[in-house]
């Protein structure tokens, strides 16, 4: 009996209509670091996309030798960003500082930037509650069959998506799209601060040359 193996694929996933949102960290070296394969994620407080809003966060935490913060210290913005901060830190792993070969409690800070995209006639993408990131197909994957797909989804006031549709491509990968975009949850658009309806465009670049290891999106 073959049991299924999943693939990490390499899925490139471009978010147009208003989606672009980032969080950016300024390293403050002091010590212990945040270990880059055991660390939490850094969220976009919901209420603050919702509202586009832009802001900061600095953090500084103390570390304990055994590498997990044992108290936090947050200035921001905007009271959300500083808990989107603290989240990241209190679901972290560190890299405690060193005096000789004994780790020692140390200091560890960030400052984080979240910046999104600020037009608001057009809808967002909530990557924040998405379950899981685009799956690629496994009889796609082990074909070769890549491509890229475009997606058009109109969506409500209440960030719903319907009638989605998708550029020309392999049909195993434009249903992949489809769902993905489709079944995804959405901020609406706003006009004079009340959501309206509007139409988001995403694509997706489906390579099937992807590393093993490759965990989605880039």
């Amino acid at each position: 009996m073959r049991l299924p193996i999943t693939r990490p694929a390499l899925v490139m996933v471009t978010l147009v209509a208003g989606s672009t949102m980032a969080a950016q960290a300024e390293d403050h070296p002091l010590g212990a670091m945040l270990d880059p394969h055991h660390h939490g994620q850094l969220i976009y407080p919901p209420a603050e996309l919702e509202q586009r809003r832009n802001g900061t966060a600095h953090i500084r935490c103390t570390i304990s030798p055994a590498g997990f913060p044992t108290e936090c210290q947050t200035t921001a913005s905007q009271p959300d960003f500083a808990l989107a901060a603290e989240n990241l830190a209190y679901t972290s792993n560190f890299l405690p500082a060193y005096e000789g070969s004994d780790p020692v409690q140390s200091t560890w800070e960030k400052t984080y930037t979240f910046h999104a995209f600020s037009d608001l006639t057009k809808p967002l993408l909530d990557k924040t509650h998405l379950m899981r990131l685009p799956h690629y197909p496994e009889a796609a994957d082990v074909a070769g069959i890549g491509g890229h797909i475009s997606v058009t989804c109109q969506i409500d006031q209440i960030g719903v998506a319907h009638d989605c549709t998708a550029s020309d491509g392999p049909a195993i990968l434009q249903r992949a799209s489809l769902a993905y975009f489709g079944l995804a949850r959405y901020y609406p658009a706003l006009k004079d601060g009340q959501p309206v309806p509007g139409q988001y465009h995403g694509n997706i670049n489906w390579d099937p040359t992807h590393p093993v290891d490759q965990k989605g999106f880039r």
